[in-house]
């Protein structure tokens, strides 16, 4: 996967405005759920090369994944701070209801991450937000 080009500098044109990368564009991970593994495990490989491009980082940011229950190409790895574009900083998801997947397979994979786990509903689709436990806003 290409990495684009992004200003992690801290400067004033450095900054995220929910931004976001996807690793299944095609949705092929709609097929079966070790196709979707595939990309899952890419989602986490992207976060955490996100995650270490940001430890420098000079401003508070926030990085997280979003998974789509019922679609594989939703899923991604937001960057997001505050930024000229929106007064939006920081996302604040609510935690509602314990969350729950009825897929099986992914509610399992999301459980072993260790992440936060935080759904929303969104367009007759449940969405999961992904923090790590320590690092919801850095």
């Amino acid at each position: 996967m290409e990495q684009p080009a992004l200003n992690f500098s801290g400067d004033k044109d450095s900054w995220f405005d929910l931004w976001h990368i996807h690793t299944d564009f095609k949705g092929d991970g709609n097929k079966d759920f070790k196709t979707r593994l595939i990309f899952l495990k890419k989602l986490l490989q992207e976060y955490s090369k996100y995650k270490f491009r940001l430890e420098k980082y000079p401003r508070p940011y926030q990085i997280f994944i979003v998974i789509d229950e019922n679609d594989s190409s939703e899923d991604a790895v937001y960057i997001h701070i505050e930024n000229p574009n929106n007064d939006n900083f920081p996302v604040k998801i609510e935690p509602g209801k314990d969350w729950t997947c009825k897929n099986k397979q992914l509610a399992e994979f999301m459980k072993q991450t260790n992440f936060y786990i935080v759904e929303a509903t969104h367009s007759e689709s449940n969405f999961y937000y992904l923090f790590e436990c320590d690092t919801e806003l850095r």
